[in-house]
């Protein structure tokens, strides 16, 4: 692999992917499956906010279900990822980046299976020289060490640019600062809290996300980065 100048290392949930749509996808089949009306399911993820034991721990005992939380958690976390939407503009953006000759690396939390069969069905996987997945690492975002190991595998050593691009501010843009990276939050129409960590950038979504890169970078690669714009 060349060295690059520019080197964009995306999240994978929420970023990259819709996890809101898969989620919806896996539920309607699991209320019919289970006979769990679809409004508790969605009012489970909206209360664990993804945190899987204790959602899946809860309607075990709401709805007296016989199999185990380890079990349904197995079962979710393949069928969701198969449920993974193809989002055609996410490739065109990715590859109008990889065309103004940006490395792209994938850095995530989850287990290995699911997070790459993700990428496999939302036909990502093409586009990315590094998928850095926590499971294989035993760290979890914002451990700067996992964005470390991307950034070695594409061997971005003295680019003019590298960022880091999620949706989470403590997984993602803090985690990003502290491996040295500027960011991009994704803040799907959130407003940030005045203590938490800065993005250099914010966009709505991934789509504009890249064209931002690609704005404040010259695809030319001839020049230096312009001065940071950090927005609120």
């Amino acid at each position: 692999m060349r060295r690059t100048s520019r080197v964009a290392l995306f999240d994978l949930d929420d970023t990259l992917t819709d996890h809101a749509t898969a989620f919806a996808s896996w539920a309607r089949e699991f209320s019919r499956s289970e006979g769990i009306p679809l409004s508790m399911l969605m009012r489970a993820e909206s209360l664990h906010a993804g945190a899987r034991h204790s959602f899946f721990a809860d309607l075990k005992d709401a709805f007296k279900l016989r199999r185990s939380i380890a079990s349904l958690h197995a079962d979710y976390r393949l069928r969701s990822a198969e449920l993974v939407p193809y989002r055609p503009e996410v490739c065109a953006a990715l590859q109008q980046l990889a065309d103004d000759g940006w490395a792209l690396g994938v850095v995530t939390n989850g287990s290995p299976d699911a997070q790459r069969l993700k990428l496999e069905v939302a036909r990502l996987t093409p586009y990315f020289g590094s998928v850095v997945i926590s499971g294989e690492y035993g760290v979890r975002k914002p451990d700067p060490s996992l964005f470390h190991v991307a950034l070695d595998e594409l061997q971005a050593q003295d680019t003019v640019a590298s960022f880091m691009v999620g949706d989470s501010l403590t997984a993602d843009v803090a985690g990003g600062q502290l491996a040295g990276l500027q960011t991009v939050w994704i803040s799907h129409g959130r407003t940030r809290r005045l203590k938490g960590p800065v993005p250099t950038r914010t966009a709505h979504e991934v789509v504009s996300a890249a064209t931002a890169l690609r704005t404040l970078v010259s695809p030319l690669g001839a020049g230096a980065l312009p001065q940071p714009v950090v927005t609120p």
